[in-house]
């Protein structure tokens, strides 16, 4: 025990150093989240999401036929008329494939203030064409501490800056969770179903970057939830997948068998389903 509050001590105490020597050099850098251009096919699952206008608000993560998994925060309180999907491409201003939304499901555990559960799943009306896009699968693999995952987004290159046109991906690592706890103690909790990033001053997620999705080895692992925007020396926080796997199944099924069953109604008494 003495050994790992002394770790988790020296850790900390790296952490802070490291921090306040970023800020020191961090200047007027133009980019800030930094990564690369996302490979095409980060596009068949990447969604996004955007108003009426058409502007990109947040991302989401394609896992069905029917549904995105994103943010709670992004669409709590949304009309789902007043949100479109974006899906197969890694530009915001051509390509791809329009959705409109049927459903919002936000989960009920969700806390506004702490951004706790801050999952959402959103159901579009009829179904993504395979031509755009593949579902990803989700992982229920335990994340630790140096694990290596894959952010992507579209989210601002600069705090005031717009949405970035082009898909971005930047690899980051898992970072540790006592450290993180406390390196955000003045913003929000760090819970367990919570889990962090963070590589160095200048890459990380901005504005625009929620709700999308946190990969490993090409699955789900995690969403984007909050931070100190932008990469400037502190670590991202994404909501855990896996806690919330068991209750975006279920929606799947539920509406799977709804639709088998309005299928059914069809065939046998010829009426119209609204």
């Amino acid at each position: 025990m003495d050994k790992f509050l002394h770790r988790v001590l020296f850790a900390v105490a790296y952490f802070i150093l490291y921090v306040e020597q970023s800020h020191i050099v961090l200047g007027n850098v133009s980019r800030i989240v930094g990564g690369h251009d996302a490979p095409a096919r980060f596009g068949r699952f990447h969604a996004s999401l955007r108003n009426l206008t058409g502007h990109h608000v947040c991302g989401g993560a394609v896992v069905s036929k029917w549904h995105v998994v994103t943010a709670a925060h992004c669409v709590f309180g949304a009309n789902p008329q007043y949100i479109k999907v974006f899906i197969g491409t890694t530009r915001l201003d051509r390509g791809g494939k329009r959705c409109n939304v049927s459903a919002i499901h936000i989960n009920d555990n969700y806390n506004r203030s702490t951004r706790s559960n801050d999952i959402a799943v959103v159901t579009i009306k009829g179904t993504f064409d395979c031509c755009y896009t593949a579902g990803i699968k989700m992982h229920e693999y335990e994340l630790v501490e140096g694990d290596p995952v894959t952010i992507t987004g579209f989210g601002a290159l600069e705090p005031k800056g717009d949405s970035s046109p082009q898909l971005r991906a930047l690899n980051v690592t898992v970072f540790s969770q006592a450290t993180c706890v406390y390196a955000m103690r003045y913003s929000r909790e760090v819970t367990s179903n919570m889990f962090c990033t963070f590589t160095k001053i200048g890459e990380g997620t901005c504005h625009g970057d929620s709700g999308s999705p946190v990969t490993k080895d090409n699955k789900l692992v995690g969403v984007v939830s909050w931070g100190i925007p932008c990469a400037r020396g502190f670590p991202d926080v994404h909501t855990r997948i896996k806690p919330f796997i068991g209750w975006i199944k279920k929606l799947i099924r539920d509406h799977y068998c709804g639709l088998k069953s309005n299928y059914k109604e069809v065939v046998t008494t010829g009426k119209r389903i609204n």
